[in-house]
């Protein structure tokens, strides 16, 4: 029995070769080292063990999953996830609708079979570095380009969503047979729960170098309505123009909320509204949003008074005067930086009220005074 919280890849693999077993990478971090990436997690497939023998050996790994097991394991010094081999069967509807069978004679060429895009379909041999590449996943890494392992890529649909957010976190181009499988699960893919449409925004929002692929490719395969209806609902050049203020944003900011925040540009509050009461937003990526387009109508003409009720408003919110700026300028919407006009409202001489005012009479009062600052750098 080995100390797990030593355990190396070398010693994990050569404990499961030593009983039978072997034991590959798999997956993402695969796909990422043939991108010249550091992979942000490290999956391991098993292959010719049981999973009786495989807890005999490490007693305090931890086991989670309904449909199959997968074990979590501390291997170098990283919370690493393991599963055995397995073949899926589609016997039902949506993403739990497969029959899963993970007996030790599944091979790695099977386990890959069933994954989505043949760029996730290779394996490397955790003990020799022998790479498995059945369906030519490197050449389409280097070629930049995705491509469905086989026609079972339809049989779950959520694997389209994952498509377009690959597309978008990867900058890949999409086979058009892949595309076209997409296209195909468009009914059973709006019968998915929307909280998993939501974790893939999320993921695109805080990865993507070009978020606006992500809403691009599901509407290139008529999912858009299905998914995202309120960006589908855009007129075409309200489309063309949300998509292209989201990637500028995108290139000034790496904050979610600040992406999210970009949409509310040209989407309305009350699509907004829409949007949340369909899948709960985020609070933060709502109030974001809903404040610069407040602010944005509030500055359609640019005066001291309205000036001074963006920096309050902006103020009291989620969304800071900062993060506005940042917004604003990076979505091109040739505003004054508020930035500046909150600073001179904080350096006011003698703010201090005078004492015969109380409650909301002292609040007048110091709005008046940020009225002539912001009066006076006007004149400047």
């Amino acid at each position: 029995m080995l100390n797990v919280s030593l355990l190396t890849e070398r010693a994990f693999a050569e404990t499961i070769a030593a009983n039978g077993g072997r034991v590959y990478r798999v997956g993402g971090c695969v796909r990422d080292k043939f991108m010249g990436v550091t992979p942000k997690d490290i999956d391991f497939c098993v292959v010719g063990m049981v999973k009786k023998n495989f807890k005999t050996l490490f007693p305090d790994v931890e086991e989670y999953g309904k449909s199959f097991p997968v074990f979590r394991l501390l291997i170098d010094g990283i919370r690493c996830e393991v599963a055995f081999a397995r073949t899926e069967r589609k016997d039902g509807s949506g993403h739990k609708g497969f029959k899963v069978s993970s007996k030790p004679k599944v091979t790695i060429e099977e386990d890959l079979s069933r994954r989505d895009t043949t760029v996730n379909s290779i394996a490397v041999d955790s003990l020799t570095g022998e790479v498995v590449d059945p369906f030519g996943g490197i050449r389409d890494i280097q070629e930049g380009i995705l491509r469905a392992t086989g026609q079972h890529f339809s049989d779950d649909a959520l694997r389209a969503l994952r498509l377009a957010g690959h597309a978008a976190r990867l900058g890949f181009k999409i086979d058009g047979d892949t595309l076209a499988l997409a296209a195909s699960v468009r009914d059973e893919l709006g019968a998915e729960p929307v909280e998993r449409m939501l974790a893939e925004l999320a993921k695109v929002l805080a990865e993507a170098p070009e978020p606006a692929r992500f809403f691009k490719v599901l509407a290139e395969a008529e999912l858009l309505q299905t998914t995202f209806a309120e960006v589908a609902d855009l007129s075409a050049a309200d489309f063309e123009k949300t998509m292209a203020v989201l990637d500028s944003v995108a290139k000034a900011t790496q904050k979610p909320k600040l992406r999210f925040a970009a949409l509310g540009i040209v989407l309305a509050p009350k699509s907004l509204a829409n949007w949340n009461d369909r899948m709960t937003l985020p609070g933060d990526w709502l109030a974001a949003a809903v404040a610069v387009g407040k602010t944005m109508a509030l500055l359609e003409v640019i005066s001291p008074e309205n000036v001074v009720a963006a920096v309050n408003g902006l103020r009291r919110g989620s969304l800071s005067v900062e993060e506005f700026d940042v917004v604003a300028r990076a979505g091109g919407l040739n505003l004054p930086e508020l930035g500046l006009f909150k600073t001179a409202m904080a350096l006011l001489p003698d703010a201090v009220a005078p004492q015969e005012l109380k409650g909301k009479d002292i609040s007048e009062w110091l709005r008046q005074k940020h009225v002539e600052a912001i009066s006076k750098l006007f004149q400047k």
